[in-house]
């Protein structure tokens, strides 16, 4: 058995803190690490309060859930705790049914069926500790600019699968502001013509930013179907199909814990100016008409990839010209609008000032908003669509 980690040299690191209700790995797990010859560390939770967490020294920690006993609820809540304020990335392998999971910014939740989904959190977790160290020592000519250089290929990548060109029109006008939190993006979009009458277009959110959440983009990128075509014949599935369908497909991957999504997703018919959404856990779309408050557009609908009996709901509105309808993530959110105090929805001052912009210089104006308001101790990715009717 590995020595129990008590008190980390601070000269050397480990790619993992193994943490179990005794002094015994899972098996699973000591797998995984001998596979892929992580450094790693195991300490079980009764001596844990002797551990000094250092994000420089431990990358990742991974706490075998079902390993603890009853006794050690309260003490394995503690331990999360401290990892969060930390900011050690965390895996809670196995049954969490006692650990409210979305307190914790760090924590990621991975079923015994889906063992291998621990590797890339602690791969991941070990390049960005490695790149913190190296930007912290001033040495950016080296190891620091490699890792910088190869998450802004990285975000290079991830920008090609953004539309290149938007379908504007006589009526519609189009217009986006993209914001990542680092190099890659969290959030993907795509604004899509798929024949003379209809566009869809959506925009979906990965939980969390960086690496971790733009991989989950590429994988809903691929997933979204607007179209499908059959010989010299094609059918346009409705916002409700394309939710419905995205859906299945996130829960029949059995993605960890961490990674699930948010998504709208819109079928605008260019003639009529009909527009039919469906939501599923992203922020409500907003509709901003002349001479009338702001309206959201509610619907219900739950998060992506979560529970396996989840209801979307679809809606249609009709558009009018003059009307902008607004799709934003959550990142977008403290600077647009909120409700508060069971109060209608409000759009916020700052955005109030900019409302009744055309579509292009709206999103430009809040691209500088967001730039001299946003808290970077609390960044995150940003996006802004606004369909404006002409």
């Amino acid at each position: 058995m590995t020595e129990i980690l008590t008190k980390p040299n601070k000269t050397d690191s480990i790619d993992a803190l193994v943490i179990c209700g005794t002094e015994t790995v899972c098996p699973e797990i000591q797998k995984i690490i001998d596979i892929e010859n992580f450094s790693w560390q195991n300490a079980d939770i009764d001596s844990f309060p002797q551990i000094e967490l250092n994000p420089d020294v431990i990358a990742a920690a991974i706490i075998d859930a079902e390993s603890v006993t009853e006794r050690q609820q309260k003490k394995l809540f503690e331990i999360i705790e401290r990892l969060d304020k930390a900011n050690i990335p965390t895996v809670l392998y196995g049954n969490c049914d006692n650990i409210d999971t979305d307190k914790f910014k760090t924590l990621n939740v991975i079923e015994k069926t889906s063992a291998r989904q621990i590797v890339p959190v602690i791969k991941i977790s070990n390049v960005y500790r490695k790149r913190a160290i190296a930007i912290k020592n001033g040495n950016k000519n080296n190891y620091a600019q490699q890792l910088e250089n190869q998450l802004k290929m990285a975000g290079a990548v991830q920008r090609d699968f953004l539309p290149q060109s938007l379908p504007d029109s006589d009526k519609i006008k189009w217009s986006v502001a993209f914001m990542p939190a680092d190099w890659v993006s969290g959030d993907i979009y795509d604004i899509a013509r798929l024949d003379e009458r209809n566009i869809g277009f959506y925009l979906a959110d990965a939980v969390g930013h960086s690496m971790p959440a733009a991989l989950l983009t590429m994988f809903l990128k691929q997933s979204i179907q607007m179209r499908q075509t059959l010989g010299n014949e094609y059918k346009i599935f409705s916002p409700l199909n394309v939710i419905d369908s995205l859906h299945q497909k996130m829960f029949a991957q059995h993605l960890s814990g961490c990674q699930f999504a948010t998504c709208c997703y819109c079928l605008l018919n260019t003639q009529t100016l009909n527009l039919s959404y469906c939501r599923a856990g992203h922020p409500y779309p907003i509709l901003i008409r002349k001479n009338n408050p702001p309206r959201q557009l509610q619907t219900t609908g739950s998060l992506l990839g979560v529970f396996d009996n989840a209801h979307f709901e679809q809606a249609s509105i009709q558009l009018e010209p003059g009307d902008k309808l607004l799709l934003y993530s959550d990142g977008a959110e403290p600077f647009i609008g909120s409700v508060e105090n069971n109060r209608p929805f409000e759009l916020t001052e700052q955005f109030l000032g900019i409302a009744n912009l055309p579509a292009s210089q709206m999103t430009a104006e809040f691209e500088s908003i967001v730039k001299q308001n946003k808290d970077s101790a609390e960044n995150d990715d940003t996006t802004l669509i606004v369909l404006e009717i002409l």
